[in-house]
């Protein structure tokens, strides 16, 4: 996994909805819906943790048997492409 420490990009407008998060982009005016499971990836991404990390997280939020490494590593990508995080 990366050691990157993903954090939330700048112009973003970020809230809470029933099944996870709706993030509007103020500089491209695009909106993303998070499903729970990427809206939890989200907020753990606060530039102080590394990928690896947010993986041992997940796990541990859902009392998983092993940390799902590559489901957050393609998670971290496609915000990353969205410009959601840096």
């Amino acid at each position: 996994m990366s050691e990157l420490h993903p954090e939330l990009a700048d112009g973003l407008d970020v809230h809470e909805v029933e099944d996870g998060l709706v993030v509007y982009d103020l500089g491209t005016d695009r909106v993303h819906y998070l499903n729970p499971t990427a809206s939890v990836v989200l907020s753990f991404c606060n530039g102080a943790r590394t990928e690896s990390d947010l993986a041992a997280l997940v796990e541990d939020a859902w009392s998983l048997d092993a940390p799902p490494t590559d489901e957050v590593r393609t998670c971290v990508e496609q915000l990353r492409s969205e410009g959601v995080l840096r």
